[in-house]
């Protein structure tokens, strides 16, 4: 008597390393998003201390709005699928902010805030790359 698999066992281990897979491949998708969110906070983070440096050596907050270390960091954040980006700032404060791949909501601002867990906010204010009419970053 030869020993062997029958048609119906294998399929029946097609079947199951197929629904194993599909369950692997739906629950790494959304890691993905994540990892683009923590990267923008990771960025609005290296935005506030290239900021604080920005004061210590200036004595102000004012070329927070075209300084190039922070220019980069934007750039990734767009990389990265961040929306809505607004950088405003002057002499007395700036603000960072974004809309995370992930649909919440990013601020960084001169009183050293970073929010990260609010959806559908905008509280920066003032012409991007300009003067600012808000820097404060905060859930309703």
């Amino acid at each position: 008597m030869k020993r062997g698999f029958t048609l119906v066992e294998l399929l029946v281990v097609v079947a199951v390393i197929g629904i194993l897979a599909s369950i692997v491949l739906v629950s790494v998708g959304g890691g993905t998003t994540r990892a683009k969110d923590t990267r923008i906070i990771s960025d609005l983070n290296m935005i506030r201390t290239a900021a604080e440096v920005i004061r210590v050596a200036d004595g102000n907050y004012v070329n927070v709005v075209n300084n190039s270390d922070i220019n980069t960091l934007m750039a990734d954040m767009t990389a990265q699928n961040a929306t809505a980006i607004l950088r405003t700032g002057n002499a007395a404060g700036y603000c960072v902010e974004a809309t995370m791949a992930g649909g919440k909501w990013g601020c960084v601002n001169s009183g050293l805030t970073i929010v990260s867990n609010c959806t559908n906010v905008t509280s920066c204010a003032g012409a991007n790359n300009g003067t600012p009419t808000n820097i404060s970053c905060a859930c309703p």
